[in-house]
């Protein structure tokens, strides 16, 4: 409950700031609406006896009460409703982008890829609007339990047992409250299939993952898997509403019934002439509105329950953010000295009971480029995502120059860590732009931006270009489409931007070129790593399955079930003819069988 106290206070508080004026005006309407509808009916009452005992001045004061009830009723509620509305919608929208800002700046991705966590932010980023109105949530159903209170009140004063008439809240209150908890169930159940069709529906839609599917000819079939588990979602949740539906209408029948047993006390006051005419009015016209008021007092309570959903997942979010922020906030050094160490390091991702690293020792030195080799699942990709700081080691720790990872400021960390990906990105911005957001200190620095475009070996691609760097690539905004390759060149030349890395990552940052651009690269990238290790002690740590390539490193290390189980230089690794070496001839044998061999003798016969 403090938690919610506490998220519920930040609501108001992006409510104030929105617009405070029109807050205060928005709470003063809610609270007059309150007696709205006692007021009518004891205007009511108040007219019928002063006309029957024939006091004018009573007919009067009556008159003026209910047309002051009724204007607040019709204008009060129309200036309440919408002023509102635009402030729900104000703060839905910071809302938004604080959400949005928290989830893009935690340090660590577990977030974006554990599915129980996207779940919840899903959730959270369809329920932003009930949590924005969450604060009116609270203050319209207060009003409505204070009208409904007031009601009673007035209908006690007929007669006691009339007061009874609260009791006949209870059980609609109760079995809509069970109710949405049957639908808020549902919702939560079917979020990763409502999830996984939209993804499947993207997969037809998004250019990269339409062309496979359309070259397979798989496009019906995805969409007709997508639509299965729609209908199966939609089913799950049809059968939530009927249910919630059957209690709602259990509770509606509790009231009625209650409410013909207060009608007959009335009558029978009446009949006993123990009750004016006026009494009578007064409780008709509360008997009129008092299924409203229930009706309010529930959907206010269900709003309330939504806002709740909303309120747990915005916690939740929060608190997974606070927890990911280490407690350190040092600086890297400026250069490296001894190097980054592992020490017993063990990694399980979120959800999952299998470890993907299990006490792994390595030492990378300052100012050498060290190469993970591997098969897939070796968990190469996984040292890289550790030795950013995307994950954090779930056994052991990382020391960089013997001080713990986890003690240096995550942003700090990352602006000295540079580095190309298999999976890199297609910016589809201008060219310049493409390869500035390397280093967004250097966005708009035409040197630097052309130093990195050099260095990557991209110049060809720029030169190609219609405009150069000022060139608008990818077809979203209709700008010019590279090939694979193509964008690759500038992934690189993204990479080379930050001129003072400690780590350089390059994670099979080739795959998409040909071998004879590969080979420039590799030279380049090695002047620039020996460049940068000079400097700073930089560690290039490369990540590949080309053997051409990993033999030119310093040290190679070899990780086989999450271990390292060899370490060396290439030649020590070959002479010791284990994992490395049997994995090195299994590549070369497949290149020797490729190379082409003499070409057959063909007699040519001689003159006749």
């Amino acid at each position: 409950m403090r938690h919610h106290l506490r998220s519920l206070r930040h609501v108001l508080a992006l409510t104030l700031r929105a617009d405070r004026r029109r807050a205060l005006l928005v709470a003063a309407l809610v609270a007059l609406l309150a007696g709205v509808t006692a007021a009518t009916a004891l205007s009511q009452r108040w007219l019928v006896d002063a006309a029957g005992a024939g006091t004018l001045t009573g007919v009067l004061l009556a008159a003026l009460l209910g047309a002051a009830a009724h204007a607040v009723t019709t204008a009060g509620w129309i200036v309440q409703f919408n002023l509102r509305v635009d402030l729900t919608h104000r703060v839905d929208l910071d809302l938004r982008d604080e959400i949005l800002v928290t989830t893009a700046t935690i340090p660590t991705v577990g977030h974006l890829e554990h599915p129980g966590y996207l779940d919840r932010i899903t959730l959270l980023r369809k329920t932003t609007n009930a949590l924005a109105a969450s604060c009116w949530s609270v203050a319209e159903t207060a009003a409505a339990v204070l009208s409904l209170a007031l009601s009673v009140w007035l209908l006690a004063s007929v007669h006691p047992m009339l007061a009874g008439t609260a009791l006949l809240a209870a059980p609609p209150l109760y079995l809509a409250n069970r109710a949405r908890l049957v639908i808020q169930r549902s919702v939560e159940e079917t979020a990763e299939l409502e999830r996984a069709e939209g993804d499947l529906h993207r997969l037809c839609t998004e250019p990269e993952a339409a062309k496979e599917v359309r070259t397979a000819s798989s496009g019906g079939r995805i969409s007709a898997e997508a639509d299965a588990l729609w209908e199966q979602a939609l089913r799950r949740r049809a059968r939530a509403q009927t249910r919630a539906a059957a209690l709602q209408l259990a509770g509606w029948l509790s009231y009625a019934i209650g409410l013909v047993g207060a009608l007959a006390i009335v009558t029978a006051l009446v009949l006993d002439q123990r009750a004016s005419i006026g009494d009578v009015v007064l409780v008709v016209s509360l008997a009129s509105h008092l299924q409203t008021q229930i009706d309010v007092t529930v959907a206010g309570v269900g709003q309330l329950g939504q806002a709740g959903h909303a309120l747990g997942h915005y916690r939740w979010l929060m608190g997974y953010a606070e927890s990911q922020r280490p407690a350190g906030g040092d600086l890297p050094p400026a250069r490296l000295r001894d190097g980054i160490t592992l020490r017993g390091v063990g990694f399980r991702y979120p959800g999952t009971g299998d470890d993907v690293l299990a006490g792994v020792d390595l030492h990378l030195p300052a100012g050498r480029t060290v190469a993970l080799v591997g098969v897939n699942g070796a968990g190469k990709s996984t040292v890289v995502k550790l030795l950013t700081g995307l994950y954090r080691p779930t056994g052991g720790r990382i020391e960089v120059d013997g001080v713990p990872l986890d003690a240096l400021d995550p942003q700090a960390w990352r602006a000295r860590v540079t580095g190309t990906f298999q999976d890199f990105v297609e910016f589809q911005l201008v060219a310049r732009e493409t390869v500035g957001v390397g280093d967004l200190a250097h966005l708009d620095d035409d040197a630097t931006v052309r130093r990195a475009v050099a260095e990557a070996c991209a110049d060809p691609v720029v030169a190609g270009l219609p405009h150069g760097l000022d060139t608008r690539l990818g077809r979203e905004f209709d700008g010019l489409q590279l090939s694979r390759g193509q964008w690759q060149k500038l992934a690189l030349a993204r990479g080379r931007m930050r001129p003072d890395p400690l780590l350089i990552v390059l994670d099979e940052p080739t795959a998409a070129l040909d071998p004879q651009a590969e080979h420039e690269l590799y030279e380049s990238y090695a002047d620039h790593a020996r460049a940068a290790a000079g400097r700073h002690g930089t560690v290039t740590l490369l990540v590949s399955h080309r053997f051409s390539t990993v033999q030119m490193a310093d040290l190679i290390v070899v990780l086989s079930g999450g271990r390292v189980v060899e370490t060396g230089t290439h030649r020590d690794l070959v002479a010791a003819d284990g994992v490395y070496a049997e994995h090195y001839r299994t590549q070369a044998g497949g290149y020797a069988d490729r190379q082409p061999g003499p070409a057959p003798v063909t007699a040519v016969p001689g003159p006749p």
